[in-house]
């Protein structure tokens, strides 16, 4: 049933692949796919099925009478066109004196340190850096020239500089210059539209040599941070101390842990078996803030102020400041921006009185984001956000309501919301998964159930550990109790840490984990989903005509009696 939230989310896809066009090959040609496809959608959503609810039918007759079919396809037909113009638009481009035109040889750069990335449990240091000048070999004599853009400066684990370069530091160094676009050689096409999205267009690789930098003075007269850069620069100085308190609290391996499943991976280093093993069970989304541990924190709050009775505002107020300081500290992933949005937007509908539509709130939320930054729909993370929830939208959600109207047990009932849920969400990323990592652990199924009991408890305890500790006030007389505090909910969170570190090791040591598969070609994602929707749709349709079924008989049933 194409009903006004049904098309706004057809129409914010469409909108978001003419924007992945854009981003990925900017080539008009490929546009001719979506904009077929869209009004075909279109089409089968006008065709088929029909909704139980006879005041909903009158309002979606009334909208049809208001919007003929034919404006509608009409309009599919064109929003691609709209994203590509838009993200092409909005796409940033390199100066002539961007570091970039020097790829492929070997430079002397100066320039400064914008921002330091932290310090993964492997691979290279990486520096944001804006370019200043450069130094370069020119028919056997050293040239000097100007430049500017930004660079990630790339340094070994084990050099010497790592730890002298700091924010703010000005320095001048010796290395090869890449351009950002070699990334998709190597097959990392997904890092390089985020480093484009973000603004760097080059990369510099520095010399190994103990010479091979030198940090400079800084220049006089250099402007004051900004307001941003400030509220940055304190963000990241309250989470190391998060980063610290865990740590203390469990220990190396496990206190990273929590901060991971609570911070996000990004935020803190792992062991690198203990990450290749949830990786193998498909369980990488538990290590990275999720919209799922944004939506947890949120619910918590919720009912935590309805249990003691906090009137509605305050409770929304309450609920939507622990959103902000989760994404403050948690970062902006695309999984965290997309639920973020969600829960800002159901908010404010519950603020306003009105009723909350979830597909209406998925349609509104990639809409506002594709134009908030265009070049994000190709980062796979976005991708794989809006396809999970999508399914568990549009899918689990029916299969739920017939469930509680054909099953009384509801210990049965929430297990196979949690069975479906599961197997639903895989569904849904699975091609994409086959496409960007080539790869899907077939041991997902029982390593998603497990983690669908404990994940919870865990947010929850972490959460609440962090914020004691924000709350702290280090080196006062009252210190002690919130330090007490934080180390009993970090031991609560352990409990249930433990536990899924222990299944998640016994099932990954399993030689059948994974299954590696050949590279997934585009038309073979595309005919996937286009299968993938006609069958959820009769399934639905299916599911919706049993209950009708079933309600016809009860009412014909208490007639006769």
């Amino acid at each position: 049933m194409l009903t006004p939230p049904v098309f706004l989310l057809l129409t914010a896809v469409q909108f978001a692949v003419g924007a992945l066009v854009s981003a990925s090959c900017s080539s008009w040609t490929l546009l001719l796919w979506p904009a077929a496809i869209g009004p075909v959608l279109c089409a089968f959503f006008l065709s088929s099925g029909c909704n139980s609810d006879s005041d909903l039918d009158s309002e979606l007759d009334d909208w049809k009478r208001a919007t003929p079919g034919v404006l509608l396809i009409v309009f599919l037909l064109l929003a691609p066109a709209l994203g590509f113009t838009y993200a092409n638009w909005r796409f940033p481009r390199c100066s002539s004196l961007d570091l970039v035109q020097f790829a492929g040889k070997h430079v002397v750069l100066e320039a400064t340190v914008d921002t330091v990335l932290p310090l993964k449990s492997k691979g290279q240091a990486r520096f944001i850096c804006k370019a200043e000048s450069v130094r370069f070999k020119k028919t056997g004599v050293m040239a000097h020239r100007k430049c500017d853009g930004t660079t990630l400066l790339l340094l070994s684990r084990g050099s010497p500089f790592v730890g002298r370069l700091a924010k703010g530091c000005s320095f001048t160094g010796a290395g090869t210059v890449a351009s950002v676009a070699d990334l998709y050689k190597r097959g990392r096409g997904g890092y390089a539209a985020y480093l484009k999205r973000i603004g760097i267009g080059s990369l510099c690789y520095l010399d190994s040599g103990r010479n091979a930098l030198t940090l400079r003075p800084p220049a006089d007269g250099r402007t004051a941070s900004s307001l941003a850069g400030k509220i940055n620069e304190r963000v990241e100085s309250l989470r190391g101390r998060l980063i610290a308190a865990h740590i203390h609290n469990l220990g190396q391996k496990v206190g990273s842990l929590l901060t991971a499943m609570v911070l996000g991976e990004k935020a803190v280093g792992l062991d690198p078996e203990l990450l290749t093993s949830f990786r193998n069970v498909g369980l990488s989304h538990v290590l990275a803030a999720s919209g799922f541990n944004l939506t947890v924190v949120t619910l918590a709050t919720h009912w935590a102020c309805r249990a003691v009775s906090i009137p509605a505002i305050g409770t929304n107020c309450l609920s939507f400041a622990m959103m902000i300081v989760f994404v403050l500290f948690a970062g902006n992933s695309p999984s965290v921006v997309r639920a973020s949005l969600m829960c800002a937007l159901a908010i404010a509908c519950s603020c306003s009185g009105r009723r909350v539509n979830i597909a209406g709130l998925l349609a509104a939320t990639l809409l506002i984001s594709v134009l908030v930054d265009p070049l994000s729909v190709a980062d796979p993370g976005f991708q794989l956000s809006y396809a999970a929830v999508g399914g568990i939208i549009f899918v689990v959600s029916p299969l739920a309501s017939y469930l509680e109207a054909v099953i009384q047990r509801r210990w049965l009932r929430w297990s196979l919301d949690c069975l479906f849920t599961v197997l639903v969400a895989q569904a849904c990323v699975l091609p994409l998964q086959l496409f960007y990592f080539k790869q899907i652990g077939l041991l997902f199924l029982p390593a998603n159930l497990l983690a669908s009991l404990v994940v919870t408890p865990i947010t929850v305890a972490g959460f609440g550990s962090s914020l004691v500790v924000l709350l702290c006030p280090f080196g006062t007389f009252f210190a002690p109790p919130f330090l007490w505090l934080a180390a009993l909910l970090d031991f609560l969170a352990a409990l249930p840490l433990n536990i899924l570190v222990f299944v998640v090791a016994s099932l990954s040591s399993c030689r059948w984990a994974v299954l590696t598969v050949a590279p997934v070609a585009v038309w073979h994602v595309i005919f996937y989903y286009l299968v993938f929707i006609w069958v959820s749709v009769a399934l639905i349709n299916r599911l919706k005509a049993m209950e009708r079924k079933n309600c016809n008989a009860l009412k014909a049933e208490e007639q006769i009696i």
